[in-house]
């Protein structure tokens, strides 16, 4: 291996308990990383997303093996959601609905792109990589591990918050506005995206008339999301 690529990986994983992860894990944070590090808009939501990975795998890093085969099976079939939107994008292709509003604005703040990301992610990618990769009954069995990381997801939330007060005078007019309870009504939101997207993922298996009528509405919640994004940060 070049003397480069040693100390990149180096300085990208600090904690060496990290290279006992698998090498798709690896390629999915080079693949994030080279994405962060281009000028295409797309840069931005990678970054989180780089960063957010890595948290993923340090967090479930000590988990028994029937864990992070879950967790490493979805985080693959979770990110080709935001790759194969990526790629539209570069190769002018028509993109994906759940990131049209993110690909189809050329000069936003990085902000409003990393916010637009996370609605088009957690919303509208999640159920879709759940049912992609795994069964019901798989997806039924590891329930607790996929809501175990919502504690995981409460330091990168902070991060990204108290990183977002600073870059945005918006921000921080809401968070005087409301004395902080914006913070908590986020992180919240956050838990209740995510369980929304398990239980579209059974209600893909289980019921698809209520699956078929549950999306819409998420698909209606998304697209109001995005245009708060784009019309008040």
């Amino acid at each position: 291996m070049k003397k480069w690529l040693i100390a990149l990986l180096l300085f990208l994983f600090p904690n060496p308990a990290v290279f006992s992860q698998s090498g798709t894990e690896m390629e999915l944070l080079q693949k994030l990383d080279s994405i962060q590090n281009t000028d295409c808009i797309s840069k931005h939501f990678a970054g989180l997303y780089f960063t957010t990975t890595k948290e993923a795998i340090e967090f479930f890093r000590d988990n028994p093996a029937q864990t992070k085969n879950f967790i490493e099976r979805l985080e693959i079939s979770f990110a080709g959601f935001f790759f194969r939107s990526v790629d539209s994008f570069t190769q002018k292709k028509v993109i994906p609905m759940e990131w049209g509003s993110y690909f189809n604005n050329s000069s936003l703040s990085p902000l409003q792109y990393k916010l637009l990301g996370i609605n088009a992610h957690i919303n509208g990618d999640i159920w879709q990589a759940l049912t992609k990769e795994f069964t019901l009954a798989e997806i039924q069995g590891a329930k607790e591990s996929y809501f175990d990381f919502q504690k995981g997801l409460k330091k990168q939330y902070k991060e990204f918050y108290n990183e977002s007060l600073k870059s945005s005078s918006k921000v921080r007019l809401l968070h005087n506005a409301t004395a902080g309870l914006d913070k908590l009504y986020g992180k919240l939101m956050l838990g209740h995206w995510r369980k929304r997207q398990m239980k579209l993922a059974i209600l893909f298996y289980t019921d698809k008339e209520k699956f078929s009528i549950e999306l819409e509405k998420l698909r209606r919640k998304m697209k109001r999301i995005d245009q708060m994004i784009l019309r008040n940060l």
